[in-house]
């Protein structure tokens, strides 16, 4: 069996990096997954695209002209809002491959494939949900509005009160080009396939969750003082670490709400006991009652392991969150995570179990929640195996790669005699045949 994972990049870009967890985790377990991609940033000779440096400035112009349309309204960058206005004549290199399935994943930058969504019937489609977008008229993560619901229009994330508008045309734009395609929707968390089930994009298709997975081997406990020594830490001092790309400018992390809570412990007697470790960004600058270090971006997993390990608990205070997966690296390195209960965190966190879910925006229970968990140390090492256990049992990348082989097989075993007899593919290419003239989008 072959599978295609579609995406715009690799790497680059935390839903991207997922897509590509998955296809490498397809592999190790023998499956035959190939990645086509708009941009590569790997030297994986299993990724798959034109290639070159003009790709890469051709994908980055795409990415620009897509968001054009969006100077017509008061759009503030705070948030995705991706327009999928440019055509991507995706299904002649699609064939070319030869895929057995075709599994998109985050569509963002420009890659959105509305109307080419009907050339792939031939074959399974699957498509990860790893944000709204497919749901949506344009927005990313919906910020608590349902119009989605009933067609969209007067967007709030682009300060529109035109109920006509971009959003109102690209979701009926979608629902056009959509109506009657079969697509089986991966929802990555139990609330993202609430919010497809009440989406009429999604009508009359599949929708199952299957949430992200880490690889529990990289991401494991190490000595706490072990680690803390690598990092520079204090080893007689709570680490409340927190981290994630674009918090300082991306409103659903929650910072000011980890700023507040943090200040409230600080309040509390907790000043001189603890410290907050950030990364992802340099927030040196702010004030939080308590000594922040920040450490920057981490881009070795390895070391970001570490850092995990040598903290005492992780905050993920974010507004909304499909599945966070700083929240799983953590928990599977035996740290556990303070969150607030909304969203996909319900699946990962079990209050007072591996973790505390706080009260929906509550800042005073996000303090009360990060106090609980480190002001025990009996209690925080039952937290700590339980949180590694959780992961074990449920984000096991290898294991989400067997669901999707079982899903995948489930799909083919329906569809596989009538396709035959409609369709004379052509033979799958050798992945070392590929050249930079043979791939275009």
């Amino acid at each position: 069996m072959r599978v295609l994972h579609v995406s715009p990049t690799d790497i680059v870009g935390g839903a991207p990096r997922g897509a590509y967890g998955l296809h490498r985790a397809l592999r190790s377990v023998g499956a035959d997954s190939l990645m086509l991609v708009q941009r590569k940033y790997s030297d994986d000779p299993t990724v798959l695209t034109d290639g070159g440096l003009f790709v890469v400035a051709r994908g980055a112009l795409r990415d620009k002209l897509d968001r054009l349309p969006l100077r017509l309204y008061r759009w503030t960058r705070d948030n995705w809002w991706t327009v999928g206005w440019l055509p991507w004549r995706i299904g002649p290199a699609i064939e070319r491959i030869g895929p057995d399935v075709v599994h998109f994943h985050w569509i963002g930058r420009g890659a959105a494939p509305i109307e080419g969504m009907a050339e792939l019937q031939r074959y399974p489609v699957f498509w990860t949900l790893r944000d709204m977008w497919p749901l949506t008229g344009g927005c990313h993560y919906s910020g608590g509005c349902m119009k989605f619901q009933t067609g969209c229009g007067a967007c709030p994330q682009l300060g529109s009160r035109d109920s006509a508008d971009i959003s109102r045309r690209q979701w009926r734009r979608k629902q056009r080009h959509w109506a009657g395609i079969r697509i089986t929707y991966v929802a990555l968390s139990q609330w993202m396939a609430r919010c497809a089930r009440s989406s009429p994009l999604t009508f009359g298709n599949e929708i199952c969750v299957i949430p992200s997975g880490i690889d529990v081997e990289r991401f494991r406990p190490t000595d706490r003082s072990t680690a803390r020594s690598m990092w520079g830490l204090p080893q007689d001092r709570r680490v409340i670490l927190f981290g994630a790309l674009k918090s300082s400018t991306d409103p659903r992390k929650g910072l000011p709400y980890l700023i507040e809570a943090l200040q409230r412990l600080a309040a509390n007697g907790w000043g001189e006991r603890a410290i907050c470790v950030v990364f992802g960004a340099d927030y040196s600058h702010l004030d939080l009652g308590l000594e922040l270090r920040s450490v920057g971006g981490i881009d070795d997993d390895l070391n970001l392991a570490r850092l995990y390990a040598a903290a005492d608990v992780m905050v993920v205070p974010s507004i909304e969150e499909n599945l966070g997966k700083t929240a799983i690296e953590a928990m599977a390195c035996g740290t556990p995570v303070v969150a607030f209960a909304n969203t996909g965190q319900f699946d990962i966190i079990d209050h007072q179990v591996n973790g505390y879910l706080a009260a929906n925006l509550s800042v005073a229970d996000l303090a009360d929640g990060i106090a609980w968990c480190i002001e025990n140390g009996e209690r925080e090492d039952r937290l700590s195996r339980e949180a590694r256990t959780k992961v074990l049992r449920c984000f096991d990348v290898r294991e989400i790669a067997r669901r999707h082989i079982a899903l995948y097989e489930t799909a083919l075993e329906g569809s596989r005699a009538s396709i035959r007899a409609a369709v004379t593919r052509p033979a799958p290419v050798e992945v070392g045949a590929y050249s930079s003239e043979r791939f275009g989008t």
